[in-house]
């Protein structure tokens, strides 16, 4: 192997090095190294790679990787390796087929890091907004399904109510009836004179039982008359709640659609964090 090759072409790369970073838009450290050490190291502000001029090289470093694998080598370097965690790029440097040393390009992922930090914790908030937005949803129509049992328990009260009140025309039929009844036998009591005497206290008690009958009758309309007013209340606010109960449903519904849509958005961030 012609060794004056191999110097030409790692000084030559070292006369270039300093410009590559000016290529990138992005800070970058960049070394290069022959077969045994580091012969050029450049670090940036944000990664000062511990690399010293012909220290050799540490097990499972990058360099020596590329040096023995012949390949490109792409890869996270640990913060163990050189004091600080970075992506390393690397090629081998040959000449005549034989490996001759290694430029690596080095780039912060503090910043990845960061992200994936952040993305990690937006995904588990979307996740408990997600769970809490269900359950919130679930307690809703829930309470909207009881409400709607409620409100038709109110019709079919209603329904009872109407019936009472045909039982109740009925009752002041027979009690109108019952008064004529009385008053016709007031008249024959009167006109049979001292033989009628006993039929005539028949017939009192006749109509006073018509008129008590037809106050009882009376004050039981009014009653039914109030609870039919007071289930009519009751009735539409009910229908008013679940009206809005419904409408809360589906608003939780389309936000929930939501949460599931920005949960999946979050996951496809995270694929494409874990390949830069």
């Amino acid at each position: 192997m012609d060794t004056s090759n191999e110097k030409t072409i790692i000084q030559n790369l070292i006369q270039v090095a300093p410009y590559i970073p000016l290529f990138i838009d992005e800070p970058v450290s960049v070394a290069i190294t022959n077969t045994t050490g580091f012969v050029f190291n450049q670090p940036c502000p944000e990664i000062p790679l511990k690399c010293e001029l012909g220290a050799p090289f540490l097990p499972d470093s990058t360099p020596l990787m590329v040096i023995q694998s012949g390949c490109r080598t792409v890869r996270e370097v640990p913060a163990k390796v050189y004091g600080i965690p970075f992506k390393s790029y690397a090629i081998p440097l040959k000449e005549d087929g034989e490996v001759v040393g290694c430029l690596m390009i080095a780039k912060s992922i503090e910043m990845i890091n960061n992200v994936k930090e952040a993305i990690s914790s937006l995904a588990e908030e979307v996740g408990q907004v997600a769970v809490s937005v269900n359950e919130v949803t679930e307690g809703v129509q829930m309470t909207s399904e009881s409400n709607a049992m409620m409100h038709e328990l109110m019709g079919s009260l209603l329904e009872e109510t109407e019936r009472m009140n045909k039982i109740l025309g009925v009752i002041n039929k027979l009690s109108n009836s019952t008064k004529i009844l009385g008053l016709n036998a007031s008249i024959e009591a009167g006109r049979a004179g001292a033989a009628g005497k006993g039929f005539s206290v028949v017939a009192r008690e006749i109509e006073r039982l018509s008129n008590n009958t037809t106050d009882s009758a009376k004050e039981i309309g009014n009653m039914i008359g109030g609870i039919e007013g007071k289930v009519n209340d009751i009735g539409e606010k009910s229908k008013e709640t679940t009206d809005s109960f419904t409408q809360q449903a589906a608003a939780l519904e389309e936000i929930s659609a939501t949460m599931e849509n920005l949960n999946e958005n979050v996951k496809v961030i995270e694929e494409y964090i874990k390949q830069l």
